[in-house]
């Protein structure tokens, strides 16, 4: 399979991996590269560095969709996605009233929460790929991940969160008298009451007063943040949908790697294909040398053609380090690109990139644009 391939019937491309690999340059070189064969691209990045603002020609990267200069009838925008925004953004756009949001906003209990609770922090990046995905009109979106250490946090936060949702202990936050034997007798309600305001009294929190306020403000939104949280997480696992893992042939990344597609199979979001950065093409070295032109001096000629032996060994060996992380992410190479020259700063070094990744030209695709 060619990333062509992939890429056909694909709205939306995760490049996920280790850092130093070559993820976020990878991703950007690939959507310049589908945007000027006609789709409507964003590419979308967690890297704040200035390297890639730069290379698209950028004067700034900002959660706004920005606007990449790559002439008349190409389509690419540029944003960057912040996980450390607050959950604050993602109850404003639940709340039907800003009266409702500011109810939420400003209630202690959930001040003190929402930084805190499992997968808020990552989900309000997944939520803008879910908006853009929703309301951008994009054809392809090209999706730089954090390096892995975080990327299961960031894939995996809405999954998490409608866990949390789900959760007793959610519940119970909503409604402290669940934690009552079955039949909640009058007078166990009685004595959990007392038993609250004596905490208030020992601790001098208003704690009953600011979880009913916090339960009647989040109540309201509750339903509206379940049905958000799941339509984001179906997105992901969505037929159009994929994850291509970007490294590169070193012992120390391939098993970074090797161990980021074990963990993002066990979510459920399989490695859709690989693409192996900084990689020798075996294919030009043959265990028997080329001839070289005649007239070189006998010297010069032992040098190729030992510079030649150890380059054919390279390649076998980054072969070899490669082959079980092919073979367990069950995920075919869909690009080599090589070790190139330079510090890759440019529109044009991406464009150098994006032959190595789509190496045969193709016709543009007619996919539908992304949303309702």
């Amino acid at each position: 399979m060619t990333l062509d391939g992939m890429l056909e019937g694909r709205r939306i491309l995760f490049c996920v991996g280790s850092g130093g690999v070559g993820k976020t340059t990878t991703a950007a070189a690939l959507a310049v590269e589908t945007a000027r064969r006609g789709r409507k691209t964003a590419v979308l990045t967690v890297d704040p560095a200035p390297r890639l603002k730069d290379a698209l020609g950028l004067d700034t990267l900002d959660a706004r969709p920005r606007r990449v200069s790559l002439g008349a009838g190409v389509h690419l925008d540029a944003v960057l996605l912040d996980v450390r925004r607050t959950f604050d953004e993602v109850v404003r756009g639940l709340a039907a009233t800003p009266e409702q949001a500011r109810a939420v906003l400003e209630n202690r209990l959930y001040q003190n929460l929402s930084g805190t609770l499992a997968g808020t922090a990552e989900y309000t990046a997944v939520e803008t790929v879910f908006r853009l995905a929703e309301e951008g009109g994009y054809d392809l979106l090209v999706v730089d991940t954090p390096p892995a250490r975080h990327v299961v946090d960031f894939l995996d936060a809405p999954r998490r969160l409608l866990a949390l949702l789900d959760s007793r202990a959610f519940a119970i936050l909503k409604d402290p008298t669940v934690i009552l034997p079955a039949a909640g007798s009058r007078l166990a309600h009685l004595v959990l009451s007392a038993v609250l305001r004596g905490l208030e009294r020992f601790t001098g929190l208003e704690l009953v007063r600011e979880v009913g306020d916090f339960v009647r403000a989040i109540e309201a939104l509750t339903d509206a943040l379940h049905a958000r949280v799941s339509a984001a997480d179906t997105l992901l696992r969505a037929e159009g949908t994929a994850l291509v893992l970007v490294t590169a042939p070193e012992p120390r990344l391939v098993d970074e790697n090797a161990r980021l597609a074990h963990a993002l199979a066990g979510l459920g979001l399989p490695i859709g294909g690989i693409i192996v950065n900084r990689m020798l093409p075996r294919a030009l070295f043959t265990p028997t040398a080329p001839r070289p032109p005649d007239g070189l001096a006998p010297a010069f000629v032992s040098r190729l053609r030992r510079a030649y032996a150890e380059l054919t060994t390279l390649a076998a060996r980054q072969e070899a380090v490669l082959s079980p992380l092919v073979a367990g992410a069950n995920a075919p190479v869909l690009a080599e690109v090589p070790l190139l020259p330079g510090d890759l700063g440019s529109l044009a070094d991406l464009g150098v990139i994006a032959r190595h990744l789509f190496p045969a030209p193709a016709a543009p695709p007619s996919a539908g644009r992304l949303g309702r």
